[in-house]
């Protein structure tokens, strides 16, 4: 890895986690609101219960099926990223604290400072 350094403002990607996970919110609330009233409607077939109905049914509902899954998996999704987000940037953090102790702690460490 040579000269290659890891550089992580840790206030900055705690907002980043927050935002996702609000974002992941949002987004399953809208799914609840909006995905609940498209399930809705369409349980009524408002296209009607006829051959042509039907055949429409058919190859409707399982879009609607998958596109509600979809939109449920992931805004679930975003939220699991911010909380996995925030709980490594607290993981990072603590081992790096805890790293410099350690070689703070290195006996005759400070004596060969140039």
């Amino acid at each position: 890895m040579g000269d290659e350094q890891l550089w992580l403002d840790p206030e900055r990607a705690r907002r980043a986690a927050t935002d996702l996970r609000l974002s992941g919110e949002a987004l399953s609330a809208r799914r609840q609101q909006v995905g609940g009233r498209i399930a809705e409607a369409s349980a009524r077939r408002p296209w009607g219960r006829d051959d042509i109905g039907a055949a429409f049914e058919k190859s409707y509902r399982a879009y609607e099926e998958t596109l509600l899954r979809a939109w449920a998996g992931l805004g679930r999704s975003l939220e699991g990223l911010g909380t996995d987000v925030a709980t490594s940037v607290a993981a990072t953090v603590d081992t790096d604290v805890a790293s410099g102790r350690a070689i703070d702690a290195v006996p005759g460490r400070h004596d060969h400072r140039r």
